[in-house]
């Protein structure tokens, strides 16, 4: 078979070197030791850099963020829920390769209780976030669409 240790014409091909394509290999981003416990950002920091974990933010250039200033407790509120969303999702990723962290576990599930409370919040405010949320004795979504108008 191609892939057999013994097989020639797999040994011809040196699968580590990507020098051509100004590939770094083996680069390792280590999680451990006594640091452990600050090697992420806080949820706004992280939403504005796209990057949860500190060692592996990379700017761009000489480039910087922009601060999101929300005018009105709604964007407040939608604010700290896409925040939170990014976090979430990012700690997802880390632990799809990393499932024994229990640390980080425990993060991304207190992230996740935040956001629902935060959600809650947000439909007594303002009303339903998704299709879903229908909380009141009538059909309203078509009234209060949140992408829409000047709610609250």
């Amino acid at each position: 078979m191609l892939f057999d240790i013994d097989n020639d014409n797999f040994n011809n091909y040196n699968v580590m070197d990507l020098s051509f394509f100004n590939i770094p290999v083996n680069k390792h981003h280590d999680f451990s030791g006594s640091d452990k416990d600050n090697i992420l950002y806080d949820t706004k920091e992280g939403f504005l850099k796209g990057n949860m974990f500190k060692n592996l933010y990379d700017p761009y250039k000489h480039y910087s963020y922009a601060l999101i200033n929300p005018k009105t407790k709604k964007e407040e509120i939608e604010l700290r829920l896409y925040e939170l969303d990014f976090a979430i999702n990012d700690i997802n990723l880390y632990l799809d390769l990393h499932p024994e962290d229990m640390k980080m576990f425990n993060k991304f599930k207190a992230y996740i209780n935040e956001q629902n409370q935060l959600k809650e919040k947000y439909i007594e405010l303002v009303g339903p976030l998704c299709l879903t949320d229908v909380t009141s004795t009538s059909y309203n979504w078509l009234s209060n669409w949140p992408w829409e108008g000047d709610n609250k």
